[in-house]
This record gives C-alpha cells, structure tokens and sequence, in this order.
C-alpha cells in the first residue's frame, strides 16, 4: 500500500471513491458531478489530493485546500476530505494519508493543518488528536449557508 500525490489520470478512478464519499454524508450520487468537481479543483491548483493505492487501486484519499492567515502572514491547509473505502478501514491508511498530508504540509512551510469532523465522530477524533490535532478552544465555527 502506497500514498502518493494524485495525477490527472487518477481523476476518473478517484471520482468512483469520491461520490462514496460524498454519499457517505448524505449526497445523492452523481459521478459526472464528483468527477466534475475533482477535475476543478485539479485542474485549477486549488487543493492538493493525496491518494491511498492497493494493487493499482485507489482505496482512500485526503484533500486539502490552501488557506491564509492574516494575522501570521502564513499560509496554512484545511484537510477537508479523507476518507478510506470501507474494504481497507484498520489497516492504518487513514493515518498514512494524514500522515502524508502533514508532510506535505511542512515541506510548504504551512503555519498549521486545520479540519472540523461531527461532534459525534468520535473515533475519527480520536484518531486526530492522537496525531497531534488539538481541538480548538478558544473559536467557535459559524456558517452562513448561501443557497
């Protein structure tokens, strides 16, 4: 099992575990969109996907999108997306992506990696703090929902 910078010939492949994912929370599946989506993003440099492969088979993915501080004047990422096929969860590669995510992310010389999970993943929040993450507690997340 390898993690590795993902390529724009992994994007189709990648879409089929993306829409799991997006069905995962709730979405309808729809693979043009999530191919769609990913071919964007990509295709634009606006996020940085690091794929989990199996036997030439993609099994997992993390994605992050840059974002800026204006106070530290640093960039930073927000790890907005992981997540492992059902098949392959324990067997440690969800740690391998965020592990390679956090590399990543130091080789940038980012400021932080941040990410928001449920309240109730608990099991997920475990695995995040025991990998460094400490749950802020001092800001509180909003959201104003424009459509």
């Amino acid at each position: 099992m390898i993690v590795r910078k993902a390529e724009s010939e992994d994007l189709p492949q990648l879409a089929v575990l993306f829409d799991e994912y997006r069905q995962f929370y709730g979405a309808s599946s729809d693979l043009e969109k999530s191919l769609d989506f990913l071919q964007q993003r990509f295709h634009n440099q606006q996020s940085v996907i690091f794929i989990h492969v199996k036997d030439e088979l993609i099994t997992g993915f993390v994605v992050l999108y840059l974002g800026f501080s204006s106070v530290a004047c640093s960039n930073y990422y927000i790890l907005d997306d992981v997540y492992v096929t059902p098949a392959y969860r324990r067997q440690g590669s969800a740690k391998q992506l965020i592990d390679t995510a956090i590399l990543f992310a130091r080789q940038q010389e980012a400021l932080r990696i941040t990410l928001e999970t449920h309240k109730t993943n608990t099991e997920s929040q475990q695995l995040y703090e025991k990998m460094g993450f400490i749950q802020d507690g001092e800001f509180q997340t909003y959201h104003c929902f424009i459509r």
